[in-house]
């Protein structure tokens, strides 16, 4: 059983040697708000959770890694694949990490996009409306002029570095503002929203070109909230947690008023998220209903700004992809979709061979491009062994 360190606290939590600890229990040191399970969980059933022992796949200086060379190497926490609908392999590093909700940084995004889908279908939301048709408190930010589509695709312009080993500057005053770093006590109430009234425009029109910027996340959720009158976690377990057929609560961290942090903040049992990667695997469909727009998922897997996606300095991962409503493409001959966070969280989702992955980790940096190269190739190899 893992331990809680000695050592943590709110400014290391996610630094080396905390992370394997600290990914599973964030809510024993974030504010955060429950999002509530469904009262009868769906089926998951299993027909072989070790389907994927027999993995191979290149390493480093081109070693050929086992599955367990692999999981250990790129510090691993879990490992569930399904194959049409039914676990064909589940593993976790501690018997904790199946309970206990993990942190999935930036598949945050996904979730919460995906949730947009459901409001846009109700007619709450527009995607080429302007945000500030929303939130009128953005006249004077940055966001001022950027539509909503935009903000769903990274493509706004705006004054702000994404930087996760900054030790001071906007990123570490983000990062203060969301609780998840310590403030002094004349800061006790920066809050989310005010971080995001006060980033300014950068040079260069939106809609142009593909820039990472985490506050688009943490912005679509204030959306959600403020379109739908409920905060992100009820609306989330309404709409999402409950009619997929959840099995457990999850959580999203919060600030210090309570704003949720939606690029980021989400923490979920692993079988939750591999039945959230189902649904969008079957477009949208789960628990015997259609959870999700057709239309809403087909647009994630298939729109997108190819070109705008190019002009980004990420594009080199996935030359021919695209990013659309905050779901990677990564336009291979099986149309791949994927969700990824931080410290290396994964949702991989292949229509053609009708396999979902999800991979939780408490890798040690928050990003590692070598590792992540070595983990697309495993979940490609993965995919064709459980499937063949």
């Amino acid at each position: 059983m893992i331990s809680r360190p000695q050592t943590l606290n709110l400014a290391n939590w996610r630094l080396p040697p905390h992370g394997r600890w600290a990914f599973h229990h964030v809510r024993e040191i974030v504010p955060s708000e429950p999002i509530p399970r469904a009262e009868n969980s769906s089926e998951l059933e299993r027909i072989d959770v070790d389907a994927a022992e027999g993995l191979t796949t290149p390493g480093f200086d081109g070693a050929s890694w086992s599955l367990r060379q692999w999981l250990e190497v790129s510090n691993s926490d879990a490992l569930l694949v399904a194959h049409r609908g039914k676990i064909v392999h589940e593993w976790y590093v501690d018997p904790a990490i199946e309970l206990n909700p993990h942190i999935v940084f930036s598949v945050s995004k996904s979730i919460t996009a995906t949730l947009a889908g459901v409001l846009v279908d109700e007619g709450l939301l527009d995607p080429s409306r302007l945000v500030v048709d929303y939130i009128p408190e953005l006249a004077d930010s940055g966001y001022s002029d950027a539509s909503l589509q935009q903000v769903l695709d990274m493509l706004v312009r705006i004054d702000f570095t994404e930087d996760y080993l900054a030790t001071t500057g906007v990123f570490v005053d983000y990062r203060t503002a969301t609780a998840w770093h310590p403030c002094a006590v004349d800061q006790i109430d920066r809050n989310l929203h005010d971080f995001l009234c006060a980033l300014k425009r950068a040079d260069g029109a939106h809609g142009e070109v593909w820039q990472y910027k985490s506050p688009n996340s943490d912005l679509l959720g204030w959306i959600l909230e403020r379109v739908s009158g409920k905060r992100l976690a009820r609306l989330m377990s309404e709409r999402l947690w409950q009619p997929m057929g959840a099995e457990a609560n999850a959580y999203v961290t919060v600030d210090r008023k309570g704003a949720a942090r939606t690029a980021g903040g989400i923490c979920v049992v692993p079988r939750d998220l591999l039945r959230f990667g189902e649904m969008v695997r079957n477009r949208g469909y789960a628990n015997h209903r259609q959870v999700i727009p057709q239309a809403w998922i087909e647009d994630c897997s298939q729109g997108g700004d190819r070109e705008a996606w190019r002009r980004g300095e990420s594009s080199k991962e996935f030359t021919d992809g695209r990013y659309r409503n905050k779901w990677y493409q990564t336009g291979n001959e099986h149309q791949v979709m994927l969700a990824i966070g931080i410290h290396s969280q994964w949702i991989y989702i292949n229509p053609v061979t009708e396999v979902s992955i999800v991979k939780l980790s408490s890798q040690d940096e928050p990003l590692r491009p070598d590792l992540d190269e070595i983990n697309l190739q495993a979940f490609t190899n993965i995919s064709a062994l459980v499937s063949a």
